[in-house]
């Protein structure tokens, strides 16, 4: 008896196995399907979503186009007379500020000459060189770590207070 129990589990396990089996590959199958006809459908929905922006920008471009050629033409009066307003301002600014900037152009030399008599004044005090405060001919510019402090003295005097090649920055009252 007990073997007719086991063949009869048995073959109830191999029927439940082939049914899950045949079940599980139809399930795989029919998957497989779906998803080819879900790539297909959502292929053609690309594509006629993509025909139908063409036809939508077919459609629009020449309003567009045409919307955009009217606003030119409402707008092109007024740049007209927005340039010829603009060129007339900057013409007249022209006029007005050509010779004070024709003017400022000398103002650096004139600068540099009104200054001269100070810097030479100051720089040889700050250097520690005071036989040259208020000498025309101090540089005091440093080139390669040596400070120049005049053509004729580059180093500076041999005497500390005074120079003998000497000349006053400042101008000198006439002699009466």
């Amino acid at each position: 008896m007990d073997d007719w129990s086991k063949q009869f589990l048995n073959a109830f396990g191999t029927a439940v196995q082939d049914l899950t089996q045949q079940l599980s590959e139809d399930t795989e199958r029919w998957l497989d399907e779906l998803t080819e006809q879900l790539a297909h459908a959502s292929d053609a929905l690309v594509q006629t979503t993509d025909q139908w922006a063409e036809q939508v920008q077919e459609a629009i471009d020449p309003e567009i186009d045409r919307i955009v050629d009217e606003l030119n033409h409402v707008v092109a009066p007024w740049r007209l007379t927005l340039n010829t307003q603009v060129n007339y301002v900057v013409d007249e600014l022209d006029e007005i500020l050509g010779p004070l900037v024709t003017g400022l152009s000398g103002i650096d030399q004139w600068f540099e000459e009104v200054s001269s008599p100070i810097n030479s004044t100051v720089e040889p005090l700050l250097q520690n060189y005071p036989a040259c405060v208020g000498c025309r001919n101090f540089c005091g510019q440093t080139y390669g770590g040596n400070t120049l402090v005049c053509a004729m003295h580059p180093f500076g005097p041999e005497e500390e207070r005074h120079c003998p090649d000497w000349d006053s920055v400042w101008p000198q009252p006439p002699q009466a």
